[in-house]
Formats: structure tokens, C-alpha cells, sequence
């Protein structure tokens, strides 16, 4: 009798058991699952900071991201870049108002002759006629203009001399000195040529068109005579 009791208790004590046994193994795998579950919230806030530094970064002017827009400020820094470019544009504009001098803006006039052994020297004055303010740089163009209206000679040679902007305001004036045989001068008569002149024809430096100085003279017209020349526009 006992033995069948002791049998009875242990088929229950194992009956028993075994429900303990899943209750512990539920138990377990929860626990596992809320320690899983928990480890990932972790690392999403592990992974937050970086994101914010990101952030941060951005807002500091990191090239990505945000930074875009911080790059965005720098191009409204940047706009003051456009503010020096429209200063840039009133220096051109402001240049633009002391631009080349065209034909148009100017007179010319003939000054301090000037002779002596064979030679002649003047001064071709040019003055600002306009109301703003432009600049000569360079040599002129010049030739005599016969009866006809056609050149005679040889144009003006090129002297020596410094090329500088000369800035003539309104009413300004630039000079530059001419030079040439007084008549036949040293030349032998058959290669000078002497023929009559009616004036100057003058291109005031890189113009196309010329002004005209009424001069009458006579000047050696020769194919092989180049003693006209012309010095480089100077402050005067």
C-alpha cells in the first residue's frame, strides 16, 4: 500500500512538474524577448546623439546636409559678395564714364610752332568738348589731306615716348607733338616731292573716325619720305 502511494505522489509530483517546467521556459523567453526589445531602444538612443551632432554639425556649416543651408548663409554672406559685385559694377560703371574718348567728344587745335634747321614741331592740343569725362590712350593718326581730300605722303610715323591714360573732364585737354620737315628741308627735291596741303586728317587714339585740322602748308609728299611723326597723347 505504501509503495502504490509513494508511485501515485510521484506521477503527480511529475504532473505538476511539468507545467512548472513551460511556466520557467515562458518566463525565460520573455525575459529574453523584454532584454531584446530593451537592447534595441538602446541603440536607438545610442544612435540619436549622432544623429543630432549631425545636426549640429549642419547648422555649423558642414558641406552636407544642413550645412546647406549654412553654405546658404555663406551665400548670403555671399550676397555681400554680390554687394562687392555691384560694387565692382559702379567701378564699371564709374570706368564707364571715363571710357575712351570718341571723335566726337573732342576739338584739336594746332599750338607753339615752332621752326628751325629744316625742321617744324607743333602741338596737336585735343579738348573734351563733352560733358563727362573720358580718357586718351596712345598715338594718334595723322596725315595731310590734299586739295582732293585725299591723303598726301605718308601718314605720321610713331615717336618715341611713354603710353599712359590721360583722364580729360570736361573741358580737359590732352597733348601730343608733331613733327616734320620744314618744306623740303634736307631731303633732295625730286625724292621730297614738295606738294600743297590742305590740313591734317586726325584719328584721335583707337578711333576710326578723324577730325579735321585746316592747315595749309607744303610738305614733301615723296613715297620714301616718312619725316612726319607723332608723339603719344600726354596730360596738358
Amino acid at each position: 500500500m505504501r509503495i502504490r502511494s509513494v508511485h501515485r505522489m510521484g506521477a503527480a509530483g511529475r504532473a505538476i512538474a511539468a507545467p512548472v517546467a513551460v511556466l520557467a521556459a515562458v518566463a525565460l523567453t520573455t525575459a529574453a524577448c523584454s532584454s531584446s526589445s530593451g537592447g534595441a531602444s538602446a541603440g536607438s538612443s545610442a544612435a540619436a546623439p549622432p544623429a543630432a551632432a549631425a545636426s549640429g554639425s549642419g547648422s555649423a556649416g558642414d558641406p552636407g546636409g544642413t550645412g546647406g543651408t549654412g553654405s546658404a548663409s555663406a551665400g548670403a554672406g555671399g550676397g555681400g559678395g554680390q554687394s562687392q559685385s555691384s560694387g565692382a559694377t559702379a567701378v564699371r560703371v564709374g570706368t564707364a564714364s571715363t571710357r575712351a574718348c570718341t571723335s566726337s567728344q573732342l576739338s584739336v587745335v594746332q599750338k607753339d610752332p615752332s621752326v628751325g634747321a629744316g625742321q617744324y614741331y607743333a602741338t596737336l592740343v585735343f579738348t573734351n568738348t563733352s560733358a563727362g569725362s573720358c580718357t586718351l590712350t596712345g598715338y594718334p593718326g595723322v596725315s595731310y589731306v590734299g586739295a582732293n581730300g585725299v591723303q598726301s605722303g605718308n601718314a605720321a610715323a610713331r615717336a618715341a615716348g611713354s603710353v599712359a591714360a590721360v583722364t580729360l573732364k570736361p573741358g580737359g585737354t590732352a597733348k601730343a607733338t608733331l613733327h616734320d620737315s620744314n618744306g623740303v628741308g634736307g631731303y633732295d627735291p625730286a625724292e621730297c616731292q614738295l606738294a600743297p596741303a590742305q590740313g591734317l586728317r586726325i584719328y584721335p587714339p583707337n578711333e576710326q573716325a578723324a577730325l579735321f585740322l585746316p592747315w595749309k602748308t607744303d610738305h614733301c609728299a615723296g613715297p620714301a619720305v616718312h619725316a612726319l611723326t607723332i608723339g603719344p597723347v600726354e596730360q596738358g
